[in-house]
């Protein structure tokens, strides 16, 4: 893992382990891991769960974690069908963050937002990485990912409306990084 240019070094205390082959959400075995395991564990996002091992934790510890995952994989496997196949979705920006953020904006529905420019950020935690930032044109794709993430109990920070029933887009029509009047 480590290549010397972009990964410097291993950090033994951390296991990242990814869920999307078992047709679950790594926030669906994070709340398994707790709520039926009383394993508690760093975190869960859409694909992946890290736990953190310390001096703190014995090896029975450490194979009782194993154990659940062994069950959780038994017992809740599904389909991958209906799994996001990625996590990074490659924005278009078309104005800067900045100019977004303080131009007149308005309130739509969410699914009315297609292909307008958004103003806020739209964060989907954890990771805590931008989903859609102020200047970025919202697409197909993104709603998808924000109604999916939402499904499996993602918690979405950021924009004005909590419940992210409505989002925050730029007033006027935007084509290319300028307004059209």
């Amino acid at each position: 893992m480590i290549n010397g240019d972009s990964v410097y070094d291993f950090d033994p205390t951390k296991l990242s382990i990814h869920t999307r082959d078992i047709g679950l959400a790594g926030i669906e075995v994070y709340d398994l891991l707790r709520d039926e395991y009383n394993i508690q564990i760093e975190f869960g996002d859409i694909g992946n769960i890290l736990a953190y091992l310390s001096i703190g934790d014995r090896i029975g510890e450490v194979e009782r974690l194993v154990s659940a995952l062994a069950e959780i994989r038994r017992r809740h496997q599904r389909s991958v069908t209906d799994m996001l196949s990625q996590e990074y979705l490659q924005p278009e920006v078309v104005i800067s963050p900045q100019e977004a953020f303080y131009a007149p904006k308005k309130s739509v529905p969410l699914e009315e937002s297609i292909g307008e420019v958004c103003s806020e950020f739209i964060m989907c935690y954890p990771p805590g990485i931008p989903v859609l930032a102020p200047g970025e044109r919202i697409t197909e794709e993104i709603i998808q990912y924000i109604l999916y993430a939402k499904a499996k109990g993602c918690s979405m920070t950021g924009p004005e409306d909590p419940d992210i029933e409505r989002i925050n887009i730029l007033e006027g029509d935007y084509c290319h990084g300028s307004l059209v009047q």
